[in-house]
């Protein structure tokens, strides 16, 4: 039997075929799901969640090969959320659908350069309907046009009368009402994140060892397989 040999290109190329007909992008769960899953916790969908401390834990679902995606995906989202930065955490999504990039045909793959291109729009939807959320909620807690409100740093500010509610306050009441699907998006100049130098997220656990790799993975009974090779060049094993 011959082995098979199998180009890289023609690789992605049958990937893409294979996967055409998965979903793609932008998946919402029904409204009151954010409630549902525990106490004030807003999950307007599968890109991010907002707890009651105001901490916006983003799902990052791109492998970051040392490209930046990470950050840059999670500045994309919490810019058009208006989140404080401070109180921004990443995490790592498992496999599925629903994170699929257009760009491959709705497959949920790494490469080409084609995170941020595929992804791009997908991501500044989820982060401003969330937005759209919190300031629903606030408006109707205060009784006044949600278009009298700004955000700014996690916060939900009406300058008339002075008053303010963080994200995390709101959290619960945003939760329970339905996602909008053409969320209103920043114009560049409205931009804080999006374009600015900002320190990468991973760097720290990379540079302290804490940082998890695929070599650092054990299941029970699991076996290792190294090559052999001879220990000069030209040589046998």
């Amino acid at each position: 039997m011959k082995p098979v040999v199998i180009s890289r290109r023609t690789l992605l190329k049958g990937g893409l075929a294979a996967g055409a007909g998965l979903s793609i992008g932008f998946r919402f769960p029904a409204p009151g799901r954010a409630a549902a899953q525990g106490a004030k916790v807003f999950a307007p969908n599968v890109w991010l969640r907002l707890d009651a401390d105001g901490i916006v834990t983003i799902v990052n679902s791109q492998s970051e090969l040392g490209q930046g995606t990470l950050t840059s995906m999670a500045m994309v989202i919490a810019d058009e959320l208006d989140a404080d930065w401070s109180k921004v955490r990443v995490e790592q999504s498992g496999a599925d659908p629903a994170y699929g990039n257009p760009n491959f045909g709705g497959q949920q793959l790494t490469a080409g350069s084609q995170s941020i291109r595929g992804l791009l729009p997908t991501w500044r939807r989820a982060g401003a309907a969330a937005r759209e959320m919190l300031v629903t909620a606030a408006a109707r807690e205060w009784g006044v046009p949600a278009g009298d409100l700004r955000t700014d740093k996690g916060v939900v500010h009406h300058d008339p009368s002075g008053r303010r509610l963080t994200y995390g306050e709101l959290a619960d009441k945003a939760g329970q009402l339905p996602v909008p699907q053409s969320p209103r998006l920043k114009t560049p100049d409205q931009f804080k994140l999006i374009g600015k130098k900002v320190p990468r997220l991973d760097t720290p656990d990379k540079v302290t060892g804490r940082a998890l790799y695929g070599i650092d993975v054990t299941v029970p009974g699991m076996l290792v397989a190294t090559v052999l090779r001879p220990p000069v060049f030209g040589g046998k094993v």
